[in-house]
């Protein structure tokens, strides 16, 4: 199976990977995993003024500051057999473009956890992921 993992760097994430690395025999052994981050995308209007070089600069530096740590923590688990898929733009978005992109068959998230209220007040990328595809989502609070 073809996992995809969204991270972000947030405790939130820590707590996804940590449940991955509890129930490895589940989701890891025998399973294909895609870590996918998510820099949010710089304006048009601020791209303009800016050189190509320093955009990228910008992007591969953010991107950094979480693959980084993530690819630590797997290695000390032994966990090496994967893929990081880099994106901007809109999280919920760019996630399903992934999911799509490399066949995943289940998605998992780390998620806040505000409850049914706060997702109606401010949203969440978990709860617009869940109600744009028909792919299994794992959801870790």
């Amino acid at each position: 199976m073809k996992i995809l993992i969204a991270i972000d760097g947030s405790a939130h994430t820590q707590k996804a990977l940590d449940y991955l690395a509890r129930h490895r025999s589940m989701f890891v052994e025998g399973n294909e995993l895609v870590l996918v981050h998510v820099c949010v995308g710089v304006p048009g209007h601020v791209t303009r003024h800016l050189s190509k070089g320093l955009v990228a600069e910008y992007y591969a530096e953010e991107i950094a500051k979480v693959i980084e740590p993530v690819e630590a923590m797997l290695a000390k688990l032994g966990i090496t057999g994967y893929a990081i898929d880099s994106r901007h733009g809109h999280a919920a978005e760019e996630i399903l473009k992934s999911a799509l992109a490399v066949g995943a068959e289940m998605i998992v998230m780390g998620t806040h956890g505000h409850g049914i209220f706060g997702r109606a007040l401010m949203g969440s990328v978990a709860t617009k992921v869940v109600a744009s595809t028909d792919i299994s989502v794992l959801l870790v609070q």
